[in-house]
C-alpha cells in the first residue's frame, strides 16, 4: 500500500510538472505575440525559436512562428512562403484537432497558390486543391465555420476550371452556408451572382437587422461603383454602430490612392484626401495596434513621395521604421487575423480576389 501511495504521488507530481511546463510555454508564446504587437518581430521570432529548442512539438509556438514569418514577409523580411508553410504544417501536425491552426494553414496554402498564379506557376490547380482540402478539414473540426465555407465558395466559384475552380462545388458550399449563417450566405450569393451589390445589400438590409457588417458591405458596394460620397456615408454609419470598423478609414484612403494609380494627373488633388483619411485612422479609437500604425504611416510615405514632398516622406519613413521595421509595404491592408491572440479562433475574412 505504501509503495502504491508513493507511485500515485510521483505520478501526480509528473503530471503537475508537465502541466506547469505547458502553461509556462504558452505564456512564453503569448509573450512572443505581445512583442510582435509592439513592433518587435525579430525578438518575437528569437523567443519562439528558443521555445522550440526546448520542445520541438510545441504546436502553439509553431503557429505563432508562422504568423511572425508571414508578417515579416509582407515587410520585406528574408522569409519564404515555404518556410511559413513548414511552421504552420508543424503546428497543425502536432495539434491536429486544433481548428485555429488548421484555418491558418488553409489560408497560407491558398496564399501560396495565389502567389503561384501571379508568377505563372504550373502547379496552381494542385496547390488550390490542397488548400481546399484543408478548408474542408477545418469544417470537419468546426462544422459552422462560416469564413472557411465562404473561402470555398469564392475559390471554387471565382477561379477558372483550369486553376481549380468548380461551379458545382461552389453552389453546394453556398447552399450549406444558407443553413449556417444568413450574412455569409448573402456574401456567397452576391459573389456567385455578380449582380448589383448595392441593390442586393439594400434588399438584404430591408429584411434583416441593421448591423455594422451589413452597412459596411453597402459602403464597399458603393466603392466599386466609384460613388465615394455614399461609401463614406455608409462607412461612417458602420463605425458608429461598431467603432472597431475604423479600419474602413484606410479603405477610403486606399480608394483615393487607387484612383491616382489609374490616373497620375490626379495625384495633387486626391492624395492629400487619402492622407487625411489615413491620419483620421491613426487618431481613431480603438487605437490601431502598432503594426497597423506603422502600415498606415507607410501609406503617408507614399502620398508624400507621389506629391513631391521628399522631406516629409523621409520623416514618415523614419517614423514607420521606428514603430515596426517590418511594416507591410503591400497595397492591401495586412490580414487582421495576424493581430489576434494565438489562442483565438479567427472570424476575419478578406477576399483574395478583391481589393476591398
Amino acid at each position: 500500500m505504501k509503495n502504491l501511495f508513493l507511485l500515485l504521488l510521483m505520478s501526480l507530481l509528473i503530471i503537475g510538472s508537465c502541466s506547469s511546463q505547458k502553461g509556462s510555454s504558452h505564456e512564453d508564446v503569448m509573450q512572443a505575440y505581445e512583442l510582435r504587437m509592439q513592433g518587435k518581430a525579430d525578438e518575437a521570432l528569437a523567443l519562439l525559436d528558443s521555445i522550440l529548442i526546448k520542445d520541438s512539438t510545441n504546436a502553439m509556438a509553431w503557429y505563432e512562428r508562422s504568423r511572425v514569418q508571414r508578417y515579416m514577409l509582407t515587410g520585406g523580411g528574408n522569409v519564404s512562403m515555404d518556410e511559413i508553410l513548414v511552421s504552420v504544417n508543424n503546428a497543425s501536425n502536432y495539434d491536429s484537432s486544433n481548428v485555429i491552426y488548421a484555418y491558418e494553414r488553409s489560408l497560407d496554402l491558398f496564399l501560396s497558390a495565389y502567389m503561384a498564379m501571379h508568377k505563372g506557376g504550373k502547379e496552381v490547380a494542385g496547390a488550390v486543391r490542397q488548400s481546399c482540402q484543408e478548408f474542408e478539414r477545418v469544417l470537419r473540426l468546426k462544422a459552422d465555420y462560416s469564413e472557411a465555407m465562404l473561402y470555398l465558395v469564392e475559390i471554387y466559384g471565382l477561379l477558372p476550371q483550369e486553376m481549380g475552380g468548380d461551379s458545382i462545388k461552389a453552389i453546394a458550399w453556398a447552399e450549406l452556408l444558407e443553413k449556417t449563417d444568413a450574412f455569409y450566405a448573402a456574401k456567397a450569393k452576391i459573389d456567385l451572382s455578380q449582380g448589383d451589390a448595392v441593390e442586393f445589400w439594400n434588399g438584404y438590409l430591408a429584411e434583416h437587422d441593421t448591423t455594422a457588417e451589413v452597412v459596411r458591405e453597402i459602403g464597399i458596394a458603393y466603392l466599386y461603383q466609384e460613388d465615394i460620397n455614399q461609401a463614406e456615408w455608409y462607412f461612417n454609419k458602420a463605425m458608429m454602430l461598431d467603432p472597431r470598423q475604423n479600419i474602413l478609414l484606410l479603405d477610403i484612403a486606399r480608394y483615393y490612392m487607387m484612383q491616382v494609380m489609374q490616373n497620375k494627373d490626379l495625384a495633387d488633388s486626391l492624395l492629400p484626401i487619402s492622407a487625411k483619411f489615413t491620419n483620421l485612422y491613426l487618431a481613431s479609437q480603438p487605437s490601431p495596434v502598432i503594426p497597423l500604425q506603422a502600415y498606415a504611416t507607410g501609406m503617408l510615405v507614399k502620398t508624400a513621395m507621389f506629391t513631391g514632398h521628399k522631406e516629409e516622406a523621409d520623416k514618415q519613413m523614419e517614423k514607420a521604421n521606428s514603430l515596426d521595421p517590418y511594416f507591410s509595404r503591400a497595397f492591401g491592408i495586412p490580414p487582421l487575423s495576424l493581430f489576434e491572440p494565438p489562442n483565438s479562433i479567427s472570424h476575419y475574412f478578406s477576399s483574395f480576389f478583391r481589393p476591398f
